[in-house]
């Protein structure tokens, strides 16, 4: 039984409000899920500091009386449906989806947590490049993560670093999961179709997303000055939770 499926049988709306997520994106906020460590809760943010987004289709209704976009319906599609293409071989480079469950800060969704090899939940690139170690250490891993694109013609919005999970294997072997930016961004999405195509787009996509990865190592990554004034967390972890009990 899934988190979410015993979340809804036990009819108990899960806690959150009193903790503190482990990551703050613009328009959510990721809980460890506090029944089950070994998932994440992702909700979406209704403070005023948020980033709104609005659907981009043509429609009569202004744009301040549409609904906000809702990240985790889109992203609960995009995920199911590499579940259901890809099966389980999908968990080598993507969290799986487990549904969706009732909070008391909203719906929230469930993904399994990217975690290290010691249990701690695992840093974004941009956080690892911050802290100064050096791009080259995940070039195999990212490398791995391309192929994996290339080979199930999965294409994906813009593979940006705040989005990639580099999950530590051992202490010369990473692992990378992409954790956000699911689904592809073509207005038409024919790469569904057409393999040859997707792997077009995956590709130059991997080729611009390393030298933007280059550049933020060259600037040193991102400074304290922007993560301070920033409404989202820049892709940097408030904490890295407890190591998960052993089953």
């Amino acid at each position: 039984m899934s988190a979410a499926e015993a979340n809804s049988q036990s009819g108990k709306p899960l806690t959150l409000k009193h903790l503190t997520p482990f990551g703050v994106g613009g328009r959510r906020l990721c809980y460890v899920h506090p029944e089950s460590p070994q998932y994440c809760v992702k909700v979406l943010r209704t403070d005023p500091e948020r980033t709104i987004r609005i659907r981009k289709s043509k429609s009569w209704i202004p744009n301040h009386l549409r609904r906000e976009y809702d990240n985790n319906q889109d992203e609960r599609h995009s995920l199911e449906h590499l579940q259901t293409r890809i099966g389980s071989s999908m968990r080598s480079h993507f969290p799986w989806c487990h549904g969706e469950v009732e909070t008391d800060i909203g719906k929230g969704l469930v993904l399994d947590l990217i975690r290290d090899a010691d249990g701690k939940i695992s840093c974004s690139l941009r956080e690892h490049i911050t802290r100064g170690l050096a791009l080259e250490h995940f070039r195999p891993a990212f490398s791995e993560f391309g192929d994996f694109l290339m080979t199930h013609a999965i294409d994906t919005r813009a593979i940006l670093d705040h989005n990639l999970a580099l999950c530590r294997i051992s202490s010369d072997r990473w692992k990378c999961y992409l954790i956000d930016g699911f689904g592809t961004s073509a207005l038409l999405p024919l790469g569904r179709w057409i393999p040859g195509l997707a792997r077009k787009r995956i590709r130059k996509k991997l080729d611009t997303a390393w030298m933007r990865f280059e550049q933020l190592e060259q600037s040193g990554g991102v400074s304290d000055a922007l993560i301070q004034q920033s409404t989202w967390g820049q892709g940097m972890l408030n904490h890295r939770d407890a190591p998960t009990p052993e089953t």
